[in-house]
């Protein structure tokens, strides 16, 4: 059969097309290195369930919530330790505290670990900090791979706050708008970095009167009062306990606004389409809820321990999705390399989550590992291992280990000690958190409060502390 007029090229046509198709498809396989920014805020302090998109009554986040539509939240994530330093070394390494040993506020992150800044400025990336205390001060070792580490000193204390809070605008994000501007065009990598809501709670006049409740007229959010008390085993008013979770709730609707500010601005320089962004916190905050106590590096505590992780992806663009698995803040370096498409360093001790946000098959961890090494003045160290159902903590005292198990899904407010009637579980939990601190080099022993002398010596003697 003879070929009607024109067929012969109109089929060359179509075969050059498929293979100039099929080069296109081999070539972006091959390079697999999106043209992709990041974007990681921290916001200090930060507990999972005062935010409205994890279901708290009030509406203290409604641009988080807003940015939560277009996002993967993960709605259980543990964090490795309640302290800023040692939480976001583990973050940016995607190892445990026990492992890079930056496991306290005072300890400095060796240079021999390698941070997600590091990896990324190898790859090209501008990297810029912007961190709003000096508990994050650049001498602490997390400035490691930036080409600008901005710091803003003694935030925590109440006079500089008062004087450069904003109702529109704080420091931190005033400098991180001067810098996406000047630099939106380059591949870049910035981590932000808000203190509030940490203590002290004083947010803007504006977010107090929306948040706080009338109180005795003597504990304020800044009262040296509220850690007397708690050293003195003195009770606080009801009325003042429900002001100081208020003006902390305050805070976190102020810190909100910092993160609308910002998206406001990436959606202005079209940047959402090329741009990973993740928001979480390092740890959480005890707001009375135990011991007595407002803060949070004393305890293991899910107010403490929970936070809140979304990530939002342009291959996620305007698909929300709720991910229930818990997972961890140590996750959070794989999962970055992951969607950036670069090699993980070896040893991490995390998991990619991509596989969670694509519906694929994954393997979660059998256990997931906490602790806390408080100035020991204040407290002792203490330990945790849980599961989904279970958490054991080990807590250090001098007359010996003091062992506490609770069962999260009928008393998720950790109230009652079971470790004496679910021997069984006590007993393999006991097993699976001994091993991991003998592992680790750090086992737990009966220690002196003192600074200068019983588990201090130690921690210094293993390189743990300077």
């Amino acid at each position: 059969m003879m070929e009607p007029e024109g067929g012969t090229d109109k089929k060359m046509k179509i075969n050059n097309f498929q293979v100039l198709a099929l080069l296109v498809i081999i070539f972006m396989a091959c390079a697999r290195e999106p043209n992709l920014n990041l974007i990681v805020i921290t916001i200090d302090t930060l507990r999972a369930d005062r935010l409205s998109c994890y279901g708290y009554n009030k509406p203290t986040t409604p641009n988080i919530d807003k940015f939560a539509t277009r996002c993967v939240l993960f709605e259980n994530v543990i964090c490795q330790e309640p302290q800023t330093v040692p939480s976001h070394a583990s973050m940016f390494t995607g190892l445990h505290p026990r492992t890079h040993k930056a496991i306290t506020n005072v300890s400095k992150l060796n240079e021999k670990f390698v941070t997600l800044a590091e990896i990324l400025k190898q790859k090209g990336y501008a990297t810029a900090a912007f961190v709003s205390t000096h508990i994050l001060d650049s001498k602490y070792g997390l400035n490691q791979g930036f080409d600008k580490y901005w710091e803003i000193h003694k935030f925590y204390k109440p006079a500089l706050r008062r004087r450069l809070q904003d109702l529109a605008i704080d420091p931190t994000t005033n400098q991180v708008m001067r810098w996406l501007k000047a630099n939106h065009n380059k591949r870049f990598f910035l981590w932000i970095h808000w203190f509030h809501p940490h203590r002290p709670y004083i947010p803007p006049p504006q977010y107090e009167k929306a948040f706080a409740q009338p109180y005795s007229g003597k504990i304020t959010g800044e009262s040296d009062l509220i850690d007397k008390y708690w050293r003195e085993g003195k009770m606080l008013d009801p009325a003042d306990v429900n002001h100081l979770r208020g003006l902390y709730d305050g805070e976190v609707a102020f810190a909100d606004h910092q993160v609308g500010t910002v998206l406001g601005l990436l959606d202005s320089l079209n940047l959402m389409q090329s741009t990973v962004i993740i928001v979480t916190s390092d740890h959480g905050e005890i707001l009375y809820d135990h011991e007595n106590y407002f803060g949070h590096d004393i305890g293991l505590y899910d107010e403490c321990l929970k936070v809140p992780l979304l990530i939002y992806s342009p291959e996620f663009n305007d698909v929300p999705k709720r991910i229930s698995q818990t997972v961890q803040t140590l996750d959070i370096l794989p999962t970055i390399a992951d969607l950036l498409s670069f090699k993980v360093p070896e040893k991490v001790q995390g998991q990619s989550l991509t596989p969670l946000m694509n519906n694929e098959a994954f393997q979660p961890v059998e256990y997931i590992f906490a602790e806390t090494f408080p100035f020991p003045e204040k407290a002792l160290p203490r330990h945790c291992v849980r599961t989904p159902k279970w958490k054991l903590e080990w807590r250090e005292s001098k007359e010996g280990i003091i062992k506490v198990l609770y069962d999260l899904e009928s008393d998720p407010e950790e109230r009652q000690n079971l470790y004496e009637d679910s021997t069984r579980v006590a007993a393999h939990l006991d097993s699976v958190l001994a091993n991991w601190l003998k592992d680790g080099g750090l086992h737990p022993a009966p220690i002196p409060t003192a600074r200068e002398s019983g588990r201090w010596k130690i921690l210094k003697s293993l390189g743990y502390i300077d």
